[in-house]
C-alpha cells in the first residue's frame, strides 16, 4: 500500500524549460554579483571553500562552468539557491508548476498520502520555486524536501536512506520522475516507481520496464500505476 508519493521537480511537476531557459540563465548572469555583493556572509563563503575543495581555480570560472555543464554539485546547488531567492523576493523570477501536478498533488494529500520532494536543486531551492509558482504557495502540499545531500539521485542507497528518513518501507512509497536512470535506481531500491514522459519534453521509452505516464492525470498511487 502506498503511504508516500515521493517527487522530481524538473520536467516532472515543472517544466524543464523553466528550469533550463529561465533558471540556471538568472544564476549564471546574477552569479558575480551576488558573490562580490555577499563575500562576508559566512554562508557564502562555505560554499566557496567547498567549491575550493572540488575543484581548483576561480571560484567565479569554475561556478559559470558547473553550471554550463549542469553540474549536480551540492555547493553550486545551494550557491544557486540564494541567487534565487532574491529573484523570488524581487518578482523577477516566479515558480512554474504543471496544472495537473498542482492538482493530483493537492488531491493525494486530501486522501490522505505524504508528499515529498526530491531533487537534485537544493532544499532552499525547492522551496523557493513552490512557495512562489503562478498558483500561489504551495509549500502546504509537501511533508519534507531532499536535495543531494541525502545522496546521488541516480544511486538506489540514496532512495534506500530516504525510506529510512521517512520511516516507511520503500515499498509504501510512489517515486515519480522524468529521468529513467532515477527511475530505475528507486526501483532498485524497492519503491514503486512511475515515469513521466511530458509531451514535447520527454519521449517515451520502447521497451521500458517500468510504467510511464504523460501527464499526473494517469497516475492513481492506490493502484501503483495508470488510471
Amino acid at each position: 500500500m502506498i503511504r508516500i508519493v515521493l517527487t522530481d521537480i524538473e520536467g516532472t511537476t515543472s517544466s524543464l524549460s523553466f528550469v533550463k531557459d529561465v533558471l540556471f540563465p538568472y544564476s549564471k548572469k546574477k552569479l558575480a554579483d551576488f558573490l562580490s555583493r555577499h563575500k562576508e556572509d559566512p554562508k557564502v563563503k562555505a560554499i566557496l571553500e567547498e567549491v575550493r575543495k572540488i575543484e581548483e581555480g576561480d571560484p567565479v570560472e569554475v561556478l559559470t562552468r558547473w553550471i554550463e555543464e549542469d553540474r549536480k554539485i551540492t555547493p553550486l546547488k545551494e550557491l544557486q539557491g540564494l541567487i534565487w531567492e532574491e529573484g523570488y523576493k524581487s518578482g523577477e523570477l516566479k515558480g512554474h508548476i504543471y496544472e495537473d501536478a498542482y492538482e493530483k498533488l493537492k488531491e493525494w494529500k486530501e486522501k490522505g498520502l505524504k508528499i515529498y520532494v526530491y531533487s537534485s536543486g537544493s532544499v532552499k531551492a525547492q522551496k523557493l520555486l513552490f512557495s512562489h509558482t503562478q498558483l500561489g504557495d504551495i509549500t502546504h502540499l509537501f511533508s519534507g524536501y531532499f536535495d543531494t545531500k541525502i545522496g546521488n539521485k541516480k544511486d538506489p542507497e540514496s532512495y534506500r536512506r530516504i525510506s529510512e528518513k521517512v520511516g516507511v518501507p520503500p515499498g509504501g512509497i510512489l517515486f515519480l520522475s522524468d529521468n529513467p536512470d532515477e527511475i530505475k535506481a528507486a526501483a532498485e531500491a524497492g519503491m514503486k516507481v512511475i515515469r513521466v514522459a511530458r509531451e514535447g519534453e520527454n519521449e517515451i521509452i520502447e521497451r521500458f520496464p517500468y510504467p510511464q505516464v504523460r501527464s499526473f492525470y494517469e497516475i492513481d498511487p492506490f493502484r501503483h500505476g495508470r488510471l
